[in-house]
């Protein structure tokens, strides 16, 4: 472990021994209970390899050796089922004679019966038993001898007499284990790791593995000891690479693979060369039986697609692992043979050329130029760029067109080889001879150069030269849109808008790749500048559109169309609706190597759970966009996701997080883009230093800059944490008045607030409260109800301000420790109920009468009611129904 972070070191030595099993206390504490209780005999853990059935059965074990019970061990296997008698032989006494079966069986059963409780017997891959030993332990089984616990593969075939076993009635509980979720992947990784996933990690892991957790564990802990998964700003993220093997997975695979017939090895190698077989093709290298074979042990999968029927690997990793085996020269021959079997049926499905470009550049390095670009073509389609640039950099420097060396600069681009790209699209644009060539050029340039620097003018410049060089004046105007979008999403939206007044709202049957990149800008600039209402229809449109573009069409991937849609959807006080998007969206990008869409989408995706309140969420985005910058130098959205880092760091208390990033911060210039909100972080870190009005300062600074550039959303945001930070009258009539400029519901919600906060006003805090937490913006909503509270008590009312406490109480706990100055009041401010009168008040929640209670309690009836009018007077209640809510967040109270 030389050379480890301090992190990476302490998890690697709490993790050398076992992981903890999803699920494991339930079925523990289920065998505890059954097992003394005398209700089973036999419990069946039954699961594919590697779900941990082996690890829970020797806890069952232990928990029966744990309450004086006698235990015995044994571990079939196919070696031993070649001996009667043989995987149990150990546990039977000595010198017992098998050859009569009744006596055998005597002395068996009398050398296990020496307590009165029956002896527990584990047998590790029941399904593996020979006939002799089945028949004696469901003997053993159905006298009540022993209790047995067995596990069992999923997909392997039992003997007729094993399969009997398994069959013992009611007595026999089933335990079924299989591959977790991606939920419960996420859940175990954030347990163990004690810390935040990025997104991009989890989806490495969980693909790799396909839940299967040994594997998980394996590949965790490789990818630590080599540092491809490392804890950068808080969050665990993986590198871009492939995720190492682990020698002792490495084993683990072989030595599943190898208990596979020999016959069926080359249809093994194919597909891990091929990934994906028709079943015509799998039948030519194993036989049926075979094939069979394969599916039931879960080596290989057989699906149905329409007509279809193909063969693939069962899992990821054992292609990795099989291709490693396969010596160079039979994998080049394997290629070769593939791609002239399926030329040989002349290229009918839609990915033939792409398989048959790839198998051919495998096995020869070459391939025909016209076959790699269709087949880049398609890859680009699939969301695969980085086939796409393997495919279109095996095409000779004098045999590439505009097109392909386009092609190639945007497959580039996209997975933020951005340098490389310009230096690919420079050499298009001096080949581009004809006005498409010319505007498909200079468009892709332009992008590639507006995502390399913040700064939009040079990627403007190449728009308006080409557009210079037209005689199209169609594509004249596509150019010139091109700008107004750069324009707007570059950090002036009003002039940008302008010129992209003339973009249709509806998608044109030419020219769709350029109306989709202008008409999601244009999405994007209606939401800054308040328009949301619109912005959301475009971006409806745009979406469906994308997701219907046929192949060939050379697109970013269809998720970034998401971002746009989440912006409006936040400024529509949908924030929950804005931060499922964003996930689905996130989460289909994670099979495509996109680190510019990716980092695009990361931001959204933070700023929806940043306005939601969730500073522990956003973080996690946040410095998965921090990263994805850092590897590829993409600087468009980077201080943006540095900003809002730092204000996550301070909004949990993690100040020296926080602070440590603004040296980085400062070195990264403004991109223009939600002008005004980049200054949040630092605001924040003030503002948990205690530095009030320094923070203040800054805000003001840069709602003022928001203003001058038309950024309507991003300088109410910020005047709202003016407001938050102490001083609501110095922003509250701007506030009113930018609510009046837009159509979104959340900018005039926030105006509410803060002019009930300046009024001090507390039912119009609580009506607040009540509004923002219905949006989903539950930060607000607390700090809302948590003003309410001091109003209440600066006018005495102690019911009303413990009420008002309560819900802010509540809504805090949904905020994943957000620390703000507002929150701060809360603290303490519920009177905590005595013992009686808990016990009291959780007797009338359940719907007691105080009669019941007072004969329940030995108490006069009045002095139940006494004590019930206190308690009432405590949480802010009037009645027994809500008596019943409040008590959900006792745990926030302190009880005495």
């Amino acid at each position: 472990m030389r050379g480890l972070s301090a992190s990476g070191r302490c998890v690697m030595q709490g993790w050398e021994g076992r992981w903890p099993l999803v699920g494991r206390q339930s079925h523990l504490e289920s065998f505890r209970t059954e097992l003394a209780a005398g209700l089973v005999r036999g419990w069946l853990i039954c699961g594919p390899a590697g779900v941990g059935k082996t690890r829970l059965t020797e806890e069952f074990l232990g928990l029966a050796a744990a309450s004086k019970r006698h235990t015995a061990a044994a571990v079939a296997s196919r070696a031993a089922a070649q001996v009667p008698l043989g995987a149990i032989a150990h546990i039977l006494p000595d010198g017992v004679d098998m050859t009569d079966p009744v006596q055998g069986f005597h002395a068996v059963a009398q050398a296990l019966s020496d307590s009165a409780r029956p002896t527990v017997v584990l047998v590790d891959d029941l399904h593996m038993l020979d006939h002799s030993s089945a028949a004696l332990l469901g003997q053993l089984l159905d006298s009540g001898t022993i209790c047995l616990i067995g596990t069992a593969r999923t997909g392997e075939q039992p003997s007729d007499v094993v399969d009997g076993l398994l069959q013992r009635g009611d007595h026999i509980r089933r335990t079924d284990l299989d591959h977790m979720v991606r939920d419960q992947v996420e859940e175990l990784l954030q347990r163990v790791l004690k810390g935040p996933v990025s997104r991009r990690a989890l989806h490495s892991l969980y693909s790799a593995s396909d839940g299967n957790p040994l594997f998980l564990r394996e590949l965790v802990l490789g990818a630590i000891a080599q540092e491809k998964l490392t804890l950068n700003d808080g969050v665990w993220d993986t590198s871009e690479e492939r995720l190492p093997v682990t020698p002792h997975l490495r084993d683990l695979i072989a030595g599943r693979i190898a208990a596979s017939p020999p016959a069926v090895r080359p249809l093994l190698e194919s597909l891990a060369l091929c990934r994906t077989l028709s079943l015509a093709d799998a039948a030519a290298l194993a036989d049926r039986t075979d094939l069979e074979h394969l599916e039931r042990s879960g080596i290989v999968e057989i699906s149905v697609q329409g007509s279809r029927v193909t063969v693939t690997l069962a899992h990821p990793l054992y292609g990795e692992v099989i291709a490693a085996e396969t010596p160079a020269l039979q994998r080049y021959d394997l290629a070769l043979r593939q791609a002239e079997r399926i030329e040989s049926h002349g290229l009918r499905r839609r990915d033939d050329a792409l398989h048959v470009a790839s198998w051919r550049l495998a096995a020869t390095g070459t391939a025909a130029p016209d076959l790699l670009r269709q087949a880049a073509a398609i890859a680009m389609h699939s969301n695969d760029n980085e086939q796409a640039i393997e495919l279109l950099t095996a095409i000779k420097a004098d045999q590439h067109t505009a097109e392909s060396r386009v092609l190639l600069g945007r497959a580039l681009m996209h997975t933020g080889q951005l340098e490389r790209a310009e230096a690919v699209l420079a050499e298009a644009d001096a080949q581009a001879r004809n006005d498409h060539e010319k505007i498909i050029t200079a468009t892709t340039r332009s992008t590639n150069l507006f995502w390399a620097d913040p700064d939009p003018a040079q990627a403007v410049a190449v728009c308006a030269a080409a557009r210079s060089a037209l005689s199209d004046r169609s594509g004249a105007q596509q150019l010139r849109l091109m700008e107004g979008a750069m324009l707007t999403v570059g950090g002036l939206p009003v002039p940008g808008l302008q010129i992209l007044d003339d973009l249709p709202d509806d998608p044109p049957v030419e020219a769709l790749d350029v109306w989709l990149a202008t008409i999601s800008a244009k999405a994007f600039g209606l939401t800054f500048v308040g328009s949301v209402e619109r912005a959301r229809t475009l971006s409806e449109r745009a979406t469906a559109a994308h997701e219907a573009v046929g192949e060939g069409k050379l697109l970013p991937h269809p998720a970034m169309q998401a971002a746009p849609l989440a912006l409006a959807l936040m400024e529509m006080g949908e924030i929950d609706q804005a931060r499922r998007i964003c996930l689905s969206a996130a989460d289909s990008l994670q099979a495509a190597h996109s680190p510019v869409a990716r980092q695009f989408l990361a931001f959204e995706s933070a700023r929806a759970e940043w306005l939601a309140g969730h500073p522990v969420s956003a973080r996690r985005w946040y410095a998965e966009g921090v990263a994805t910058a850092r590897t590829y130098h993409l600087d468009r959205v980077t201080r943006l996701h540095m900003s809002g880092l730092m204000a996550c760091a301070a909004l949990t208390g993690d100040i020296d997080a926080a602070a440590a990033l603004v040296p980085e911060y400062e070195a990264i210039a403004a991109s223009g883009g939600l002008t005004g909100e980049e200054s949040l972080g630092v605001a924040w870190l003030h503002a948990a230093r205690g530095e009030l009005s320094r923070a203040r300062y800054l805000l003001r600074s840069a709602a003022d800059r928001a203003g001058r550039t038309g950024h309507v959303v991003s300088e109410a945001l910020v005047l709202t944490d003016i407001a938050r930070l102490g001083d609501p009258k110095a922003v509250q009539e701007r506030l009113v008045t930018l609510s009046a400029q837009g159509d979104g519901a959340f900018t005039p919600a926030r105006a509410r607030f803060v002019t009930a906060l300046a009024k001090k006003d507390p039912q119009g805090l609580m009506a607040c409260s009540e509004e923002l937490e219905h949006m989903g913006a539950q930060l607000l909503a607390a700090e809302s109800a948590a003003a309410a509270a001091g109003a209440w008590r600066r006018k005495g009312d102690a019911r009303k301000v413990t009420a008002a406490t309560v819900d802010a109480t509540r809504l805090a706990g949904l905020c994943e420790g957000a620390r703000t100055p507002l929150l701060s009041t809360i603290a303490d401010a519920v009177e905590p109920l005595t013992k009686r009168e808990q016990e009291i008040a959780l007797l009338a929640a359940s719907g007691k009468t105080s009669k019941a209670i007072s004969q329940h309690l030995t108490l006069s009836v009045r002095t139940v009611d006494n004590h019930l009018q206190r308690i009432y007077l405590k949480l802010g209640v009037r009645s027994r129904g809500d008596l019943a809510l409040a008590l959900q967040y006792k745990e926030s109270s302190k009880w005495a």
